[in-house]
């Protein structure tokens, strides 16, 4: 059969896609060639694992082995040159033998690297396959395994790699190594579970779906992140189960999260007490792998500089009624967010520091001058779309503060709680060692009223 005047029917159609993908990529400020393992890393450098003739996901195959032949092509694999030069020609070729009946009988060889896939040798053949729609291509595969080292990208491909015996996915890959036993988790599996093929199937297809509606709202964060954050959220079952509409509520609702591409967060919070295993040797130890600290108050400027030094990661704080030092010794290298919306990593965080007047020291206020404060912070909060985390060195009213006039916590914070549901709402002040009685997590609604005294971690 005579393939012609097909071949160049989609060679015109394929260079139309490369032509496309280069302006896009140009706007975004984004290479618009494949990229080139050369530049990447020296195959040298690592050990190699042959794979074999795997099914590969179309899209995790992003460059070539090296740079002779990228110029030919745009990002997605798509031709770039006119349609009489030679390379246009042997391309449809290819494509011919693609429509024939036996098809392209050899597979394409390729390395991988970190999860994705660098063609050695089969461009053409690549182009041609993805210029068709293909989601899988079959290629015949080496994989170069980087020596191991404490970087966050080589550890989550070690763990990915550990993951990929279990689930023989390649299409779900996280930033993060603690996120795979997390996924696994929040699969409803065990640690060791291996994927059925049909649990592959569902788990496939329903991302895939996800990743239409993350396209449809801009989000360019790593999708394998997004689902996780969805499936911590909602869980499994009730994300399968959700119509389109529901799907893109869920999206639209989380959007500064997904945005951000981070799974939960792990965050200290401390307040009041020094806590003797922060403040000493084991302090390193105790803050790995925490994103951030919040401090509801009361903590000598000794110790969140000493905290956020030895993190080496941001540490925010708001007053509490015995801060009146920060005014002429502030902890150094922290953040006051007292009377202020923060973002960070597009968590919206709410600080109103100080306590009930029971003295005349500084930050104490009366609950009209309370109102006042966060009358001031309305504008913020609009324009921010809500809040995430309140913190507070005070309590709400009737929910884990006490009968004393110096501990009692504010009735305007009740309300502010069910204006604005936040997921977390921290405060301090008020020591759990004074009443066995008190609780340190007060469940209401949708969010967690948290007694941060001395430490406790959260993640969000």
């Amino acid at each position: 059969m005579d393939y012609l005047n097909e071949t160049y029917e989609q060679y015109h159609y394929a260079l139309r896609l490369g032509k496309q993908n280069v302006r896009q990529r140009r706007r975004q400020g984004l290479p618009v060639h494949p990229a080139v393992l050369d530049d990447i890393v020296n195959i040298y450098d690592c050990s190699i694992e042959r794979l074999g003739e795997i099914d590969v996901p179309a899209d995790l195959i992003i460059g070539t082995k090296t740079g002779a032949r990228t110029l030919s092509f745009s990002y997605n694999f798509m031709p770039l040159l006119k349609d009489k030069s030679e390379f246009a020609a042997k391309w449809r070729d290819v494509c011919a033998y693609h429509l024939s009946d036996s098809g392209i009988a050899e597979a394409p060889t390729a390395y991988e690297y970190l999860g994705k896939f660098y063609i050695i040798e089969g461009n053409k053949r690549v182009s041609v396959l993805k210029s068709y729609g293909a989601v899988f291509i079959t290629l015949d595969v080496q994989r170069l395994l980087p020596p191991k080292v404490q970087k966050m990208k080589i550890e989550a491909y070690y763990k990915f790699l550990d993951y990929h015996k279990l689930s023989k996915v390649y299409s779900i890959q996280f930033s993060r190594p603690e996120y795979y036993p997390r996924f696994q988790k929040a699969l409803g599996f065990e640690t060791d579970h291996e994927w059925t093929r049909r649990e592959r199937i569902e788990i496939v297809g329903f991302f895939g779906r996800l990743r239409s509606h993350l396209d449809k709202y801009r989000i360019t964060a790593n999708p394998s992140n997004c689902l996780l954050a969805l499936m911590e959220i909602y869980g499994y079952e009730e994300l399968l189960q959700m119509s389109d509409a529901k799907l893109d509520k869920a999206i639209k609702d989380n959007k500064v999260r997904l945005d951000h591409g981070h799974g939960p967060y792990r965050i200290m919070c401390v307040a009041d007490e020094t806590d003797l295993g922060l403040y000493s040797g084991y302090a390193r130890t105790e803050l790995s792998g925490i994103d951030f600290i919040i401090s509801a108050g009361d903590l000598s400027s000794e110790y969140l500089e000493f905290l956020v030094t030895i993190a080496n990661k941001p540490l925010f704080y708001i007053h509490g009624n015995h801060d009146g030092r920060y005014d002429t010794k502030p902890p150094e290298g922290c953040i006051c967010i007292d009377d202020d919306l923060y973002i960070h990593d597009g968590i919206r965080i709410l600080g109103l520091g100080g306590s009930y007047r029971y003295s005349q020291d500084t930050y104490q206020y009366t609950e009209v001058q309370m109102e006042r404060r966060i009358r001031k912070l309305r504008r913020k909060i609009r324009k921010a779309g809500g809040v995430d985390i309140v913190v507070t060195h005070a309590p709400i009213k009737g929910y884990g503060d006490m009968e004393d006039y110096a501990h009692q916590g504010f009735a305007c914070f009740e309300k502010l709680l069910n204006e604005l549901h936040p997921k977390f709402w921290l405060y301090g002040h008020v020591h759990l060692r004074y009443d066995y009685r008190l609780k340190r997590i007060i469940e209401y609604k949708e969010t967690q009223i948290i007694n941060c005294n001395t430490k406790y971690e959260i993640k969000y």
